[in-house]
C-alpha cells in the first residue's frame, strides 16, 4: 500500500471498530498545485468530510476521489494553511467601514472636509463617528474641537485616533458628557487642555471610552452587519481564525448571534474586557459560556495595563519619555513614564484568579514597563497555581526589555506582536519616534529575539488601528523590516526573520495559541482542510512582492467560504 493510502486509512479509521470501519469517501480533491506541507511541497490534497486525508502526487490523490467528488484544478497555484490574526476588533472595524471615513494619516483640513460631507447627509442631532486620525494632524494644546464645530454645529462628532485610545470630539459631545474646564481627570483618564485649562476636544484612555455611554446603542442587527462586513473582509485575505481582543457589552449580542447562526465562518476567540475601559462588561465574564456558540469561544479576558507610546505618552515605560520641547516641554503623565491603568494590588490577584479558573488573560501592554508588569503578574499566577494554567498572552509589546525576553518560554506564555505598522507610517516614524527617542527605537518590536527564546509567538493586526487587515503586508515586513516593496531603510534590521518563520507565526503558532494545533495550522492528514489558494508562493517570490499576494480562495473545514471575483 502506498504512503498516501496509508495516510488516508489512518485519517478515517481512528476511533472506529475495525470490523465496521468504512473509509469515508473523498469528496474534495485539489490537483496540479504547489501545496505547502510540514514535510515539503506536494502536488495535491484529498479531503473527506472537511478533513485532510492525504497529501501526495496528482496521480495518488486523483485515484482516491469518489465519483461525486469535487475536483479543483489549481493550475500550478500555491496552497498553504489558512492564516490567524490574533488581535482584531471586528465590531469596531466593521462599524468604521460603515461610518465617516478619511485616509489614515490625513491632515486636519482633509478630516474636517470629510466630516463636513458626512454632516451634510446626517439628521440634526445624529451622531457622526469615524476615524482614524493621527497625532501629527495638529499641535498639542490647540482648540481642535472648534474645527469640528464649524462644519458640524448640529451634530455630536466623535472620531477615533489610529490607536483607538484617544478620540477627537466637538463641543456638542463635551456638553453632552458634561466635560468643562472644571472637570477633573479621573484615574486612567486624560482630558487634553489648552494653556488656560479649557478642554481642546481630545480625550484619552478611560476618558475616550467613557464617551461611548452617551451614544445611541446599536441594535443587534446593526452589530451583526458590522461584524459580517469585517469578517467577510478577513476571509478575503485568507484569515481562518482570529481573536477579538476587546469584547464589550455594546457588541456581544451581535457577535454571539452571528456565531450561533453559523454566519461566522472563522474559528474565533473573544476576550471580554475586565478593568479599565470595560464599558460595564465585567459581569459578562460569568456568562461567557452562554454567549459562546458556533465557532466562537469566549474563554478569555482582556486587561488594559497602559495606553500607547504616541503623542499622548500613555504607554508605561521603564524610563521616562523624551522631553517634548517648546511650550509643552513635559514628558507626559505618570512622572513622564506613562499611565498605569491597573494597580498591582488589583492586577496580581485578578490574574491569579482567572488562571485558576482556566480563563486565558490577554494583556494590552505597549511599553516595556507594562510588559514587565504583565510578566510579573503571570509569574505570580504560576507560583500560586502551578504551570498547568492557560497560555496567557501579552499583546502589542512595542518595547520589551531584554531581561524579559526569555520569560515567555520560562513562564509558558505567548508574545503577540504587531508587524502591520513597521513601515514608516505616522504611528512609527513620527509619533512613537518623537516620544521615545532614537535609542529606544532600536528595540522596536523585537520579533527575532522572542522567536529565538523558544516562546510561542503570534501576530495581531489590531485592525482597525491599522487601515487594512491585509496580513501579506505584515508577512513581508516581518522578513524585511522595510516599507512594502522592500525599499528604504529598515527599522531594527537585526530583528528580521525568515519567510518560513513568518509562515509558521501566521499559521501553526496561531492555531497553537487557540488550542487547536491538533486540528489546524498545518496541511497534513487528520487536520481540517483550513487552507488558502494563492496567486503566488510567498516562500519563493521576490521578497518585495509578498505584500502583493492575492488570495484566490479560502476554505475552512473543506467549505469554500471565499472566492475571488
Amino acid at each position: 500500500m502506498n504512503r498516501s493510502r496509508t495516510a488516508l486509512l489512518a485519517g478515517v479509521l481512528v476511533g472506529c471498530s475495525p470490523a465496521f470501519a468504512q473509509p469515508a469517501p473523498v469528496d474534495l480533491v485539489l490537483l496540479h498545485g504547489t501545496v505547502l506541507t510540514p514535510s515539503g511541497t506536494v502536488q495535491a490534497l484529498a479531503v473527506s468530510n472537511g478533513t485532510i486525508v492525504a497529501a501526495g502526487s496528482d496521480a495518488e490523490i486523483a485515484a482516491m476521489a469518489s465519483p461525486s467528488a469535487r475536483t479543483v484544478d489549481l493550475a500550478g497555484r500555491t496552497v498553504m494553511p489558512g492564516l490567524y490574526d490574533m488581535h482584531v476588533h471586528t465590531y469596531f472595524a466593521g462599524r468604521d467601514k460603515l461610518s465617516c471615513r478619511f485616509p489614515q494619516g490625513a491632515d486636519a483640513r482633509t478630516i474636517v472636509a470629510a466630516v463636513k460631507a458626512c454632516a451634510a447627509k446626517a439628521k440634526p442631532g445624529e451622531w457622526i463617528t469615524g476615524g482614524s486620525w493621527v497625532g501629527a494632524a495638529f499641535k498639542p494644546g490647540e482648540q481642535n474641537k472648534r474645527l469640528l464645530d464649524a462644519v458640524a454645529p448640529n451634530n455630536p462628532v466623535m472620531l477615533n485616533d489610529e490607536s483607538l485610545h484617544s478620540v477627537w470630539v466637538n463641543s456638542k459631545v463635551l456638553a453632552i458628557a458634561g466635560i468643562t474646564r472644571a472637570t477633573k481627570d479621573m484615574p486612567g483618564a486624560v482630558i487634553d487642555r489648552d494653556a488656560k485649562g479649557e478642554p481642546t476636544g481630545v480625550l484619552r484612555e478611560v476618558a475616550a471610552r467613557d464617551i461611548e455611554r452617551f451614544m445611541p446603542r446599536a441594535t443587534t442587527e446593526q452589530q451583526v452587519q458590522a461584524i459580517k462586513v469585517a469578517t467577510d473582509e478577513m476571509l478575503s485575505y485568507g484569515i481562518v481564525g482570529f481573536t477579538d481582543a476587546a469584547v464589550r457589552r455594546e457588541m456581544i449580542e451581535g457577535l454571539s448571534a452571528y456565531a450561533k447562526s453559523g454566519g461566522l465562518k472563522q474559528y474565533a476567540r473573544g476576550c471580554i474586557v475586565w478593568g479599565p475601559n470595560n464599558g460595564n462588561s465585567e459581569d459578562l465574564i460569568p456568562q461567557r459560556q452562554a454567549w459562546s456558540g458556533g465557532r466562537l469561544q469566549l474563554d478569555c479576558v482582556k486587561m488594559f495595563l497602559d495606553g500607547v507610546p504616541l503623542e499622548g505618552r500613555t504607554a508605561v515605560m521603564l524610563a521616562p519619555y523624551e522631553h517634548r520641547g517648546g511650550a509643552h516641554d513635559d514628558q507626559g503623565p505618570g512622572d513622564g513614564k506613562g499611565l498605569k491603568l491597573i494597580p498591582e494590588d488589583q492586577l496580581f490577584p485578578a490574574v491569579t484568579a482567572f488562571d485558576r479558573q482556566g480563563i486565558q488573560v490577554k494583556f494590552h501592554a505597549a511599553g516595556d514597563g507594562s510588559v514587565r508588569e504583565a510578566v510579573e503578574a503571570i509569574a505570580a499566577a504560576r507560583k500560586a497555581n502551578g504551570d498547568a494554567g492557560p497560555h496567557h498572552e501579552i499583546g502589542h509589546n512595542t518595547f520589551i526589555d531584554s531581561a524579559d525576553v526569555p520569560r515567555g518560554h520560562e513562564l509558558h506564555f505567548t508574545w503577540e506582536l504587531s508587524p502591520y505598522i513597521w513601515w514608516p507610517t505616522p504611528i512609527t516614524s513620527v509619533d512613537i519616534a518623537k516620544a521615545v527617542g532614537p535609542e529606544r527605537m532600536k528595540r522596536l518590536w523585537p520579533m527575532r529575539d522572542v522567536l529565538e527564546s523558544g516562546a510561542n509567538v503570534v501576530t495581531g493586526s489590531d485592525w482597525p488601528v491599522v487601515p487594512s487587515v491585509n496580513p501579506w503586508l505584515a508577512f513581508e515586513t516581518l522578513v524585511t523590516r522595510q516599507v512594502p516593496g522592500a525599499t528604504g531603510d529598515p527599522i531594527n534590521a537585526g530583528q528580521r526573520i525568515t519567510r518560513e518563520q513568518a509562515m509558521a507565526v501566521f499559521t501553526r503558532n496561531g492555531a497553537a495559541e487557540m488550542g487547536r494545533l491538533d486540528k489546524g495550522g498545518t496541511l497534513e492528514p487528520g487536520k481540517f482542510a483550513d487552507l488558502i489558494v494563492l496567486d503566488r508562493n510567498p516562500l519563493t517570490v521576490p521578497v518585495g512582492q509578498i505584500h502583493e499576494t492575492k488570495v484566490l480562495a479560502t476554505y475552512i473545514a473543506g467549505e469554500q467560504v471565499y472566492a475571488a471575483p
